[in-house]
């Protein structure tokens, strides 16, 4: 099964678009140093939250969420609609799912390693399959990205950013073709969501030239570029650090690089409105509008736990117990991750989301990173409302720039989940909010 708090970066996201097997992942995480603006770091005078202006940015900063007795939203005990099968009927055989979406009509297109887009009702029953591997017209070798409109639907491509369009028939409409490039585009970009009208989000490395690598911890930029979907123009937004990793030598061989168990990193989501970037070494989400202008910072006052030998040990054997290497190895596995570095420090939580309604949901750091936390629901000007729980095993792919492995409406929570033979299965969860 993929390890959950263990990410892949850029390059290693695209081998496996490209189908490449999966190795052992790489931790991913970055830290960057957050400047507390306005009220000192947090003291909220006993109010659930306080907003205030700090030159043009509206900080919001909570102290406890506001939902009382009652009132907290819960996914449904069943899920409405689930999609995927171990064994047998081949249409319902998911693998390395990629994308998800609910369309107008309530029907679900998945986007799985096959490189086809496969529509099931609302029932989940399946109904046709899109595309597929292949150099022809309407298949793919990168698919890496399912977009819907409501007549439509496109699939991104990692390598050459090529968008084709479907009609909800299966009709191919059309295609864009490469972007173009310059000096201060490099690299693959990876759609990580859309904007309103026909804007999309993408995060790729960092400007030409700026690559260099040190010994010991290292963070690599990356740039977040918007582009049109009809068209082949790019144009970056704004550059946050990528993952922190320990580097422990370079030489003519390359560089070695090595897990920084613990470390920060950056998780990115995409709104109608906001891209927003969450550096996780403080509970502290940014929100920026689609000029790459900041606009909103949403925190928590809370203090990231410090991490110790214990937390350390308690990593490794949780780890060896989710590689389920056979006993005669073990030992071997324990030895070689007793040689990586940790932080000081846990990240504060594990990644983020933004529903339809502009809600950001953000999932919570659960105890050393290997288990998946319950979401944090923040309203759409920051005030934290409550926790939500979501069943266990959702898809880490959400965490890797964000692949669209979740969709969250105003009243379902649509997913990926993975069992422990790497097998995916989409649900969609109803959300039931008292009262609404």
């Amino acid at each position: 099964m993929t390890v959950q708090a263990l990410f892949v970066g850029l390059g290693s996201a695209v081998e496996r678009i490209a189908g490449r097997r999966r190795g052992a992942p790489v931790c991913m995480s970055v830290a960057i140093v957050f400047l507390w603006a306005g009220c000192g770091g947090g003291a909220n005078g006993g109010k659930p939250f306080v907003q205030f202006d700090s030159a043009g940015v509206t900080v919001t900063e909570s102290a406890r969420p506001l939902w009382r007795n009652g009132e907290a939203w819960t996914l449904s005990p069943e899920p409405d609609v689930s999609i995927g099968l171990r064994e047998g009927d081949e249409r319902y055989a998911l693998t390395d799912v990629r994308g998800v979406r609910r369309l107008h009509d309530g029907k679900i297109a998945v986007l799985d390693g096959s490189n086809r887009v496969r529509i099931y009702g609302a029932d989940g029953v399946h109904l046709a399959d899109l595309g597929g591997e292949g150099d022809g017209p309407s298949e793919f070798r990168t698919a890496q990205y399912l977009g819907a409109r409501e007549d439509s639907l496109f699939v991104f491509e990692a390598i050459g950013g090529n968008r084709k369009w479907f009609s909800m028939e299966g009709e191919l409409l059309g295609a864009t073709g490469n972007f173009s490039t310059d000096d201060r585009a490099n690299g693959t970009l990876l759609l990580i969501g859309e904007l309103g009208g026909d804007t999309a989000v993408g995060v790729r490395d960092g400007p030409a030239g700026r690559r260099s690598y040190e010994v010991g911890l290292h963070r690599q930029a990356w740039s977040i570029w918007r582009f049109g979907l009809g068209d082949h123009a790019t144009d970056s937004v704004t550059e946050v650090p990528g993952a922190e990793e320990m580097i422990l030598e370079t030489g003519p061989r390359g560089t070695h690089h090595q897990n920084y168990v613990f470390g920060k990193y950056t998780v990115l989501a995409v709104s109608e409105q906001f891209i927003y970037v969450g550096f996780n070494d403080r509970f502290a989400i940014r929100a920026y509008d689609r000029e790459g202008l900041l606009r909103a910072i949403v925190r928590r006052a809370d203090e990231p736990r410090g991490a110790n030998r214990s937390d350390f040990r308690n990593w490794i054997d949780q780890w060896a117990d989710i590689a389920n290497v056979a006993e005669d190895e073990r030992a071997e596995l324990e030895h070689g991750l007793a040689q990586l570095h940790f932080a000081e420090s846990m990240p504060a939580f594990r990644s983020i989301a933004a529903d339809t309604d502009g809600n950001l949901w953000v999932e919570e750091w659960e105890d050393v990173g290997l288990k998946q936390g319950s979401f944090s629901v923040f309203r759409p000007d920051g005030a934290w409302l409550g926790t939500v729980a979501v069943p266990d095993g959702l898809s880490d792919d959400r965490v890797a720039f964000n692949e669209q492995v979740i969709e969250i409406g105003s009243d379902y929570f649509l997913g990926v989940w993975s069992d422990e033979y790497d097998v995916d299965q989409v649900r969609l969860y109803r959300i039931e909010k008292p009262g609404q």
